[in-house]
């Protein structure tokens, strides 16, 4: 056949002359674009599933000679072939987890499954990934957890040559920290160093939560310091001595980093409040954040304006949950006033972290009158899972006021029969002794 008969047969194909059951490939490809456009993930999962099952179902293509007398499966207008590479490029939008408001353990259980049959769906296919979806799929392991999946993307990337840069090895260590695979996460910095890749903001805020779950607080206040050096806050010392050798130990030149980040700063404060240091951890955010000392007490009325660098909504979560961790809720009501007055409005998430199941068992009575307050001050919604903590406190408190009660009941009961036992061994005792002649 030449390609002029080719090209007719093909024409009489798409004119009609052989009919097609169901959705073509170019259908199947369009329905999975608009379910994306319109935030579907379900949807577009689904048709992406039937397009690469339509492609499975398909001849596999052989070379063509002389002799053949069909024309390729990709060159048929039903084929899915041809849209197999886009639909695995395209698919990645909803795996991203940023675009999920108020995700459960679900979403995140669905979200991960079906990440990892991409993975093996672009393996087959010799799919090459870009920098952008390897972001995406570690992303989605590192909320849920999942060091293992995040380990086997980091491989297939290596594998198929993808050119990883800084934000990809920040998503890598970021992975191995949600998971916890500490080891791992020293591993990827170690390789940073190897290939010279210029850090950033970030891997300097990662590395120091590294360094303070691992219970190295030395090291993370040096490595604060080193952030600090090319910034108006250059004298903070964060209880550490000012260093002056590289970021990488003369490996790569670290001119690149400029001063000291939110993300850097949020790290600190969280790796102070794991150790318990809440004065310092308080000193600390009115240096770098410039805001009165007053400020904090909730002495100050009215806006308040940030001098130095502006605090964002994970700052004031960091103070809120380690001060309501170490039952300073008095201080962490403050600081939940100090957000607002800051331009920060407090959200369901700020009432979470104030209201757990460890503060409500302490003093259930406080967490309830803390989420009225939030409610009826802020506007705060108060969500089911903190309506379900008060309410199991509550009803434990009044577990514990019940036996104390029946306790108390029984105590007349046990004194009156610990006396008639004493008076019983008294009277054996002058009865066992012999009688005087």
């Amino acid at each position: 056949m030449n390609r002029l008969t080719q090209k007719l047969a093909v024409r009489t194909l798409h004119n009609g002359s052989v009919a097609t059951k169901g959705p073509t490939g170019r259908d199947l490809f369009n329905r999975m674009n608009s379910c994306i456009c319109d935030n579907d993930p379900t949807g577009a999962w689904h048709n992406y599933q039937q397009l690469l099952y339509m492609r499975s179902t398909e001849q596999p293509h052989t070379n063509r000679t002389l002799f053949a007398q069909t024309p390729r499966p990709r060159d048929l207008p039903h084929s899915a072939r041809p849209y197999i590479h886009d639909a695995h490029s395209r698919i990645l939008r909803v795996l991203r987890i940023d675009t999920i408001h108020g995700y459960s353990r679900a979403h995140l259980d669905q979200l991960a499954q079906w990440a990892a049959q991409y993975v093996r769906e672009a393996a087959a296919d010799s799919h090459v990934l870009q920098a952008s979806d390897v972001n995406s799929l570690l992303h989605v392991f590192a909320v849920q957890r999942n060091g293992t999946a995040a380990d086997h993307v980091w491989q297939y990337a290596t594998l198929t040559g993808v050119v990883t840069d800084v934000t990809n090895y920040n998503a890598y260590i970021n992975a191995c920290l949600r998971a916890q695979n500490y080891g791992r996460a020293f591993e990827v910095v170690r390789e940073m160093r190897e290939r010279g890749v210029q850090p950033s903001t970030w891997t300097q805020a990662y590395l120091i939560r590294l360094y303070g779950e691992t219970g190295d607080l030395e090291s993370a206040r040096r490595e604060f310091v080193r952030a600090c050096r090319n910034s108006p806050w250059a004298g903070v010392t964060a209880g550490a001595d000012t260093v002056r050798t590289k970021y990488w130990q003369d490996k790569t030149d670290d001119r690149g980093v400029y001063g000291l980040g939110i993300g850097t700063f949020n790290e600190m404060l969280g790796v102070l409040g794991r150790n318990g240091l809440m004065s310092e951890m308080r000193e600390l955010f009115i240096r770098i954040t410039g805001l009165p000392i007053e400020a904090i007490n909730g002495e100050l009325h009215g806006r308040i304006r940030s001098t130095g660098l502006r605090p964002n909504a994970h700052t004031f979560h960091e103070l809120i949950h380690w001060h309501a961790t170490y039952w300073d809720m008095d201080t962490a009501v403050n600081i939940v006033r100090l957000m607002s007055k800051c331009g920060v409005r407090p959200v369901p998430k700020t009432l979470k972290l104030l209201v757990t199941p460890q503060t409500a068992e302490r003093d259930v009575e406080t967490c309830a009158q803390i989420a009225i307050l939030l409610r009826e001050e802020y506007g705060v919604a108060v969500s089911q899972s903190v309506v379900r903590v008060i309410e199991t406190a509550r009803e434990k408190a009044e577990e514990m006021e019940e036996q104390i009660r029946s306790a108390e009941a029984q105590k007349p009961t046990f004194l009156q029969t610990l006396s008639d036992l004493t008076g019983l061994s008294s009277l054996s005792s002058s009865n066992a002794q012999p009688k005087d002649s």
